[in-house]
């Protein structure tokens, strides 16, 4: 992966393709990708609220968020059936069936108290 521009010269770039010079003139003297220069100008117009985002972009991070959401609800769900099984099956009876009790503890997320057998 080639190596970021600096945020300074990104807008000294920007800067002069705003006075009205083209973005192909901007490019060649430092050896930017014309590619490059243009999407740093539409990033730039999508932060400055110029330019509306995209439908695909706003629907993508709409799932983005959504599945997020959902990822933390599993989350909370599976902590609070840690400590219900937690409590109905103690990690002795466990260790006794064969199951290591490291790996007890990471799933249910409990501090290790017993030894393994």
């Amino acid at each position: 992966m080639p190596k970021p521009y600096p945020a300074e010269f990104r807008r000294k770039a920007l800067d002069l393709v705003e006075s009205g010079r083209s973005v192909r003139d901007v490019a060649a003297a430092p050896g930017i990708a014309e590619s490059c220069l243009h999407r740093w100008r539409s990033r730039d117009l999508l932060d400055r609220g110029l330019k509306a985002p995209s439908p695909g972009a706003m629907e993508s991070a709409a799932l983005a968020n959504q599945r997020i959401q959902e990822l933390e609800n599993e989350i909370k769900i599976l902590r609070k059936s840690a400590a219900a099984v937690e409590e109905v099956v103690p990690q002795t009876e466990l260790a006794a069936e064969g199951v290591p009790v490291k790996q007890v503890c990471l799933s249910l997320s409990v501090p290790k108290t017993v030894s393994p057998a």
